[in-house]
């Protein structure tokens, strides 16, 4: 008796709604991703920014490395929603100081009264 493989669905097969929904989505997440990138390298170099001036306090620069911890923590959910479970890489790729990494997660309001 022979075995045949699994065969797949050709595309022909597929309810070519459900493959246009399928290519909307898949162009969503990657928009969505995009976005998310630019405003994690956006806070990134505020964050960037702010380390070579020298006159920076403590208290100065928590807000900025809450703000790259949260952008940090978007983009991590998406890249996982896409797919993409590799983060090691991705952080090393962008240069994501330790200190965000550590802080990746919602950001705490440091508003000042």
């Amino acid at each position: 008796m022979a075995v045949r493989p699994p065969q797949l669905t050709k595309p022909a097969d597929k309810d070519p709604l459900a493959a246009v929904l399928e290519q909307e989505i898949f162009n969503e997440k990657a928009a969505t991703l995009s976005r998310l990138n630019k405003k994690l390298e956006e806070a990134l170099q505020r964050l960037e920014a702010s380390g070579s001036a020298q006159a920076m306090t403590e208290e100065d620069l928590l807000p900025l490395l809450a703000e790259a911890g949260e952008a940090l923590w978007h983009v991590t959910i998406q890249r996982e929603l896409c797919g993409l479970r590799e983060h090691k890489a991705f952080y090393d790729f962008l240069g994501v100081p330790k200190s965000v990494r550590l802080r990746m997660g919602p950001a705490k309001s440091y508003q000042t009264s």
